[in-house]
């Protein structure tokens, strides 16, 4: 995906061969809710990953990418760190694996409204992690100004860390500052895509994931997690793009739920991807929606791999 309109906070200018660019790959960690999908699509000045208010959103690792005068970042967005439970909380987890494999700087983030949300998962990582770290206390904006230091003092003995920056991703409070410190990390070399790309995967994959953003966020409890999004069909026309898309649950009672009486969730899910959906693409869209279901999917391998989760 090439970038129609590129952020205009970062303008780029041409940059002579012999000048030295820094350019590398900065995978986003954290437990579930953290930020880490927000402060992507604020760096990146696109959105790229759904977000909502409900953890574990994030079901791959997804690329963008930010090209200034003087670097190339390639964001990689990950899951939220857990404890699997099924063979889908497994793909997640192969996800952050395979994303911080690809790593030049790992950057950390950690909630400070929940600073301490399953700080044994963090602290687990953290052995395990032998890539740069920069950590970083996000939802600043959410806590009161005095707290803030003493949330840095308290992880950073906690975990062992320092110079832990505090940022809002929603704010954009010292963004500038943390893209300094990843720039600094980044290996000397030259970019590794064009100037106006901006992702890496298809359009067919982010309508996939917008429509199971409008599902997340018309759906309550768990029944979120179980739904799964396939495209059927994605056709441009001259007028409209016909897109035919399957959401898939794993009980016939969900989906009646997904549905709604008359007909009514469905819709309604429909209004909101559509709506996301012609804004990204920049053109008219016609989307029909189906419900099936598909047993127990988030626990058999041959079903996630039929979904588009690897690992």
């Amino acid at each position: 995906m090439t970038n129609s309109n590129p952020s205009s906070r970062y303008p780029l200018s041409s940059v002579s061969e012999t000048h030295s660019l820094h350019c590398g790959y900065v995978t986003l960690v954290g437990r579930p809710n953290a930020g880490k999908s927000t402060l992507f699509n604020t760096l990146l000045g696109q959105r790229l990953s759904i977000v909502t208010a409900k953890p574990q959103t994030t079901r791959d690792r997804i690329l963008g990418i930010l090209t200034r005068p003087d670097s190339q970042l390639i964001f990689l967005d990950t899951p939220g760190l857990l404890e699997p439970q099924y063979k889908l909380h497994e793909s997640m987890e192969h996800q952050i694996q395979t994303a911080v494999r690809q790593a030049d700087v790992v950057l950390l983030l950690i909630d400070a409204t929940r600073p301490r949300d399953r700080l044994q998962l963090v602290q687990a990582f953290l052995a395990a992690n032998t890539r740069p770290l920069v950590t970083v206390l996000n939802k600043i904006d959410l806590v009161d100004t005095g707290r803030v230091a003493g949330l840095r003092h308290l992880l950073s003995s906690e975990l062992g860390l320092e110079s832990i920056l505090p940022v809002s991703a929603l704010r954009g409070d010292n963004l500038d500052e943390l893209l300094s410190r990843l720039i600094t990390l980044m290996p000397s070399g030259p970019r590794l895509y064009p100037d106006d790309m901006i992702a890496e995967q298809p359009e067919r994959f982010f309508v996939a994931e917008l429509i199971r953003e409008a599902a997340f966020n018309n759906l309550e409890n768990e029944l979120p997690y179980a739904l799964g999004v396939t495209l059927d069909e994605f056709r441009e026309g001259t007028d409209k793009t016909y897109i035919a898309a399957v959401l898939h649950v794993e009980r016939q009672s969900q989906k009646g739920i997904v549905i709604g009486r008359k007909g009514v969730r469905l819709r309604e899910i429909g209004i909101q991807a559509r709506r996301e959906i012609e804004a990204m693409l920049e053109r008219p869209v016609y989307l029909d929606l189906w419900v099936k279901v598909r047993r127990d999917w988030r626990r058999r391998q041959r079903d996630l791999s039929e979904f588009g989760y690897h690992g």
